[in-house]
């Protein structure tokens, strides 16, 4: 009954894939949360720690985490933002642009580790259902 339910399919398969993805991420030292919020800054630019953390879904305590994390290693920087100089963007550094390239692959290893019980035209088609029913 439990395995009928969406809710739990989609809970248990986020956490294992998560769980493989994260496998794979910790041999570079970045987290899966952190590659989020790194790729987001490296592919749209500049946000505010707010901002990110809006379009990551994560909520502010979690996001200061990430966001320290992030600036701990090196991989991110807070600039004033032009703006509204009294408020700071976060800014991806060379060295986390560089790392995000590394952990794109760790995470394409972790995907294909995931999906590897599924034939490749199955696993097209769960991305091509599941990014319809997030933008529909």
């Amino acid at each position: 009954m439990l395995y009928d339910r969406l809710g739990f399919l989609l809970g248990r398969a986020h956490l294992e894939h998560r769980r493989v993805a994260a496998a794979h991420l910790a041999e570079i030292g970045i987290d899966p949360r952190e590659v989020g919020a790194l790729g987001v800054l490296v592919t749209e630019g500049p946000h505010s720690q707010q901002r990110l953390g809006g379009i990551m879904g994560i909520d502010r305590s979690t996001m200061v985490a990430v966001t320290d994390g992030l600036e701990s290693k090196g991989l991110v920087r807070r600039e004033r933002n032009p703006q509204d100089r009294r408020a700071y963007a976060l800014v991806a550094t060379p060295r986390g642009q560089r790392l995000l390239a590394r952990a794109t692959d760790a995470v394409e290893q972790a995907e294909s580790e995931f999906l590897a019980g599924l034939p490749a035209a199955e696993q097209r088609r769960l991305k091509h259902l599941l990014r319809r029913l997030l933008t529909e």
